[in-house]
């Protein structure tokens, strides 16, 4: 991962002294080497920021939800604006690149169409962000159970049906609430075009430490602390489980 964020970095530098060096007349090449450098430069922040474990102060706040209310564990913002800014960028290098061609070449540019249908995919995943299908996201937590959003994905598992918490690392720290299984657990896709969450074999959650704005050590013990004591999930009704995580109170309460 470091070696791909150094060489977009690498292609950033270049792209941007390339369209720095266009000459007066040749502004499409300018705007293309303007576009990459763009695009380019958010892939190597995207890949700082999300391989970066979050240290700052823990985005966990109450959500009032009719008669009971759930703790939000609040998906990281930079991390997803990054991945749309991405993608928008890629839009726009494909389809523009694709109408420079079309309008300044004689003939039936082949390459036009080539290139247009290079920007779909990017333009279906901005369309699907417009449409609210790929979303931020967060972590939702109730006294029935766990809700949680990601960028592609829902998935519900109560309580009453967790068997275990685990910590995983895959070159990056990850929990995984385990289900019985029996597990009464829902899932489902929000967008059918992309898969940028993974369903689970069997009934669980998976926590992905890398898109949420809090501590992974932290995460993870609030997530097993809840799981060991239910007689304290109904705390996930009320500010104070915002107040225990906020101030880490998360000993044995026996």
């Amino acid at each position: 991962m470091a070696v791909a964020i150094v060489m977009a970095a690498v292609v950033f530098v270049l792209a941007l002294w390339r369209a720095g060096t266009g000459d007066a007349d040749s502004g499409a090449v300018t705007r293309f080497f303007l576009i990459l450098a763009a695009l380019m430069g958010l892939t190597a922040l995207f890949g700082c920021v999300y391989w970066r474990p979050w240290r700052g102060e823990p985005a966990v706040r109450y959500v009032p939800n009719g008669t009971a209310g759930v703790t939000e564990v609040r998906s990281r913002r930079s991390v997803f604006g990054l991945l749309v800014a991405m993608v928008g960028c890629g839009a726009a290098l494909a389809v523009g690149a694709a109408v420079e061609v079309f309008v300044f070449s004689s003939g039936f540019p082949w390459v036009s169409p080539v290139l247009a249908l290079l920007g779909v995919p990017c333009v279906a995943f901005v369309v699907e962000v417009l449409l609210g299908r790929i979303r931020c996201g967060s972590l939702l937590l109730g006294p029935d159970g766990i809700r949680q959003r990601g960028w592609t994905l829902e998935s519900y598992l109560p309580w009453v049906s967790v068997a275990g918490v685990r910590a995983d690392h895959h070159g990056y720290p990850e929990t995984w609430v385990l289900g019985a299984p029996t597990a009464a657990w829902a899932r489902r896709r929000t967008s059918r075009l992309f898969r940028l969450d993974r369903i689970p074999d069997a009934p669980m959650i998976e926590v992905d430490s890398r898109r949420f704005d809090i501590d992974p050590v932290l995460l993870h013990r609030v997530l097993e602390f809840y799981a060991r004591f239910p007689e304290l999930r109904r705390e996930l009704g009320s500010p104070r489980a915002t107040e225990r995580i906020l101030q880490r109170d998360l000993a044995d309460p026996r």
